[in-house]
C-alpha cells in the first residue's frame, strides 16, 4: 500500500492543531487542579522549591500541635493552682472565724479545715493532663519543641504541692509535714492540739493562746499562699511564652504555604482566558486545515 503524501500546508496545520490540543489539555488540567506546577515535569525548580516549603510547613504543623498540647498541660496546672489558692484562703478564713466561735462551731471548723486539706491533696493528684502531673513532683518536666533545632524548645519543671510534706510552709518558708491523711493539719499549723474545740475560750489565757496560735497558723497559710501564687505566676509566664510561639508558628506556616502557592498555584482567571483563546485557535486551525484540503481538491479538478 502506497504512503499518502500530505502537502506542507496540511502537515503544518496538523502540527499546529496537535500543539493546540496539548496546550488545551494542559490548561484544562491547571483549571481542574488549580496548580500550574503539579510535577517536576512542569517545572522542576519551582516544584522542588515548593515541596521544600510545604514539607517545612507540615513539620511545623506537627510542632504546632505539640505547642497547643503544652499550653493545655500548663493551663491545667495553672488552673489547679488557682483552685488550691482558693482552698487555702478558705482555710485561712475558717481559722480567723474560729476566734469568735462557740466550742461546737470550732469543732465543725476543725473538721472543715481537715476536709479542705484533703481536697487540696485530691486536687493536686487529679491535675494530670495526658499522663503528666506538674504539681505532685519536682521531677515532672514538660518539654515543648518549637522546631527541629535541638535548642529551640521550652522546658518547664513541675512543683511538689503534695500536702504530706511539701505544700504547707511555715513563716520561714520551710515545708511543714502534715501527714498524708491531713489529720495533723491543725497542730502542724501551729496549734497546741489537733482540734480547735479543745480550747476553752472563756478563759482569758486560753483565748490569748488560741489567738496567738491562730495568728501563727494564718501566717503559715499566707506564706503557703504566697508560694502558690509565685509558682502560678511562673506557670502563667510559661503559658504566655507558648502562646507567643504558637501565634508565630501559625503565621510562619501560613507564610510557608503562601510561598509554595506562589510557585505552584495557577492563576485561574488567566488560565480561563487561555482556554478560550486556545479553543478559538483550535477552531481556526480546523478551518485552515479545511481550506488546505479544498485547495488540493481544486488542483484535482483541474487535472481531471
Amino acid at each position: 500500500m502506497a504512503d499518502i503524501t500530505l502537502s506542507t500546508g496540511i502537515r503544518n496545520n496538523l502540527l499546529a492543531l496537535n500543539n493546540t490540543k496539548d496546550l488545551i489539555g494542559r490548561t484544562q488540567g491547571r483549571l481542574a487542579t488549580g496548580l500550574s506546577v503539579s510535577s517536576p515535569v512542569d517545572d522542576a525548580v519551582k516544584y522542588f522549591q515548593a515541596k521544600s516549603l510545604g514539607d517545612r510547613a507540615n513539620d511545623l504543623g506537627v510542632r504546632k500541635s505539640g505547642i497547643e498540647q503544652g499550653v493545655s498541660t500548663l493551663t491545667t496546672a495553672a488552673d489547679a493552682m488557682k483552685s488550691i489558692e482558693s482552698l487555702l484562703n478558705n482555710m485561712k478564713g475558717t481559722i480567723d472565724a474560729a476566734r469568735s466561735a462557740s466550742q461546737d462551731q470550732r469543732k465543725e471548723y476543725g473538721s472543715q479545715i481537715k476536709t479542705l486539706a484533703k481536697q487540696i491533696g485530691k486536687l493536686v493528684n487529679d491535675s494530670t493532663y495526658k499522663g503528666l502531673n506538674l504539681l505532685n513532683a519536682t521531677s515532672s518536666t514538660l518539654t515543648v519543641t518549637f522546631s527541629e533545632k535541638t535548642d529551640s524548645k521550652l522546658s518547664v519543671n513541675g512543683v511538689n504541692f503534695t500536702i504530706g510534706s511539701h505544700l504547707f510552709l511555715n513563716a520561714a518558708g520551710a515545708a511543714i509535714a502534715v501527714g498524708n491523711s491531713a489529720t495533723l493539719i491543725i497542730s502542724q499549723l501551729g496549734f497546741a492540739t489537733t482540734t480547735l474545740s479543745s480550747y476553752k475560750l472563756s478563759n482569758a489565757s486560753a483565748l490569748a493562746l488560741f489567738n496567738s496560735n491562730a495568728d501563727k497558723a494564718i501566717s503559715y497559710l499566707e506564706k503557703t499562699i504566697s508560694n502558690v501564687q509565685a509558682k502560678a505566676a511562673t506557670m502563667g509566664a510559661n503559658i504566655a511564652i507558648l502562646n507567643v510561639r504558637l501565634d508565630f508558628t501559625k503565621t510562619y506556616i501560613n507564610t510557608l504555604q503562601g510561598g509554595a502557592d506562589k510557585l505552584t498555584v495557577a492563576d485561574l482567571n488567566s488560565e480561563g482566558a487561555n482556554l478560550v483563546a486556545l479553543q478559538t485557535r483550535q477552531q481556526m486551525g480546523v478551518q485552515s486545515l479545511s481550506f488546505a484540503g479544498q485547495m488540493e481538491q481544486s488542483v484535482l479538478k483541474l487535472l481531471g
